[in-house]
């Protein structure tokens, strides 16, 4: 559908649609979703991923989309809009070739868009590799059909979304367009920094990477973890906990935030990793209220402006994994902060929270 690349036309952050989800808010229904949507574009959002996965979160914001007040201003052509298939429940999933039709195109109508810029086969890890892999066939024929531009998976372990980017390009003779993986570009884990594993996927076709839950769903800021109509999800052990609520307290008491401190890094990292070796790295933020929209993307808009083409210059060609404590966009006061949230994880960094 697209001859442009997919690294060519994506903005450096995307607005995730999970903070319209059950598992992150008891009653997303009663969000003020149409004035975040409306105050998200006027602040400069030009991407939105979500997924069937999110509860309500495409029927809300197909209906926040879908309001004149963005439609006049904001063009469907304006934006790129993501969505996945696959995955129907915390348990439940669905690859089939006939499923994964049917469900984009319910996104499609539940979006209230004729297309999708990028769709995911949702979290690749919880089905077999043939599954995925068939499931991506379907998603290539959707594309060249015309519903959606780009194709991608998501999840968690990086060797199975490897694997699977691989296997795709041998078996369809055509690569992925984009990877999303979650919790694997924050302060508690920085696995995809080690290891090869971005020269591997770029390797296996692709060049556009999308790296969501930068804090690790909501470890990584005061308050302790975000708790929906599912109960507490979240899979970090208690050790984990008390050691991230002990680095927010160390923040706070160094004049920091750390919520602001993790996006920071999620997102200098990755236009580090970018300017370093030319693969999009892209970090997708998560926002529930105008008010943590705002704060977000204070941090979102003001980050990229510190992106020095001759500080780049200096630190080309350097061991990505040197990123994994801090990179050169930094301030010195974050960079400290980041190597005094990082002691104090301790055992804990690199834990997987996909397990």
């Amino acid at each position: 559908m697209s001859a442009q690349t997919l690294s060519a036309v994506v903005p450096p952050v995307v607005l995730g649609g999970a903070g319209f989800s059950n598992q992150l808010h008891p009653d997303p229904a009663s969000l003020p979703s149409r004035a975040i949507i409306s105050r998200a574009f006027e602040l400069g959002v030009r991407a939105i991923d979500t997924s069937p996965y999110y509860g309500p979160s495409e029927i809300i914001l197909g209906d926040a989309l879908s309001q004149p007040a963005v439609t006049a201003k904001y063009p469907r052509s304006s934006y790129l809009l993501f969505s996945k298939a696959g995955r129907i429940g915390a348990d439940q999933f669905d690859y089939s070739s006939a499923w994964i039709r049917k469900s984009v195109k319910r996104s499609l109508e539940r979006l209230r868009t004729p297309y999708l810029d990028v769709v995911f086969a949702h979290d690749v890890e919880f089905v077999t590799e043939d599954e995925a892999i068939a499931a991506v066939g379907e998603l290539f024929r959707l594309a060249d059909e015309g519903f959606a531009r780009f194709v991608g998976i998501s999840g968690y372990p990086i060797p199975r979304l490897l694997s699977v980017a691989r296997k795709v390009r041998e078996r369809h003779g055509r690569s992925l367009d984009a990877v999303q993986i979650w919790g694997q570009l924050t302060l508690q884990n920085t696995r995809l920094l080690e290891s090869g594993w971005l020269d591997q996927l770029k390797d296996a076709g692709v060049n556009c990477i999308f790296c969501s839950s930068p804090l690790a769903i909501g470890l990584l800021r005061s308050g302790g973890v975000p708790v929906g109509d599912l109960g507490d999800f979240h899979p970090a052990p208690k050790g984990l906990r008390e050691a991230a609520a002990r680095a927010s307290e160390i923040v706070e008491e160094r004049g920091g935030n750390l919520a602001e401190l993790a996006l920071t890094f999620a997102i200098t990292t990755a236009l580090s990793v970018k300017a370093r070796t030319g693969t999009s790295v892209n970090v997708v933020v998560a926002a529930g209220s105008i008010a943590e929209l705002e704060a977000n993307w204070k941090v979102a808009s003001t980050v990229p402006r510190r992106d020095s083409r001759d500080s780049h210059e200096q630190t080309k060609g350097r061991d990505i994994d040197s990123l994994r404590n801090g990179n050169d966009l930094l301030s010195p006061k974050e960079a400290e902060l980041v190597r005094k949230v990082r002691e104090i994880l301790g055992e804990w960094i690199d834990h997987s929270l996909g397990d």
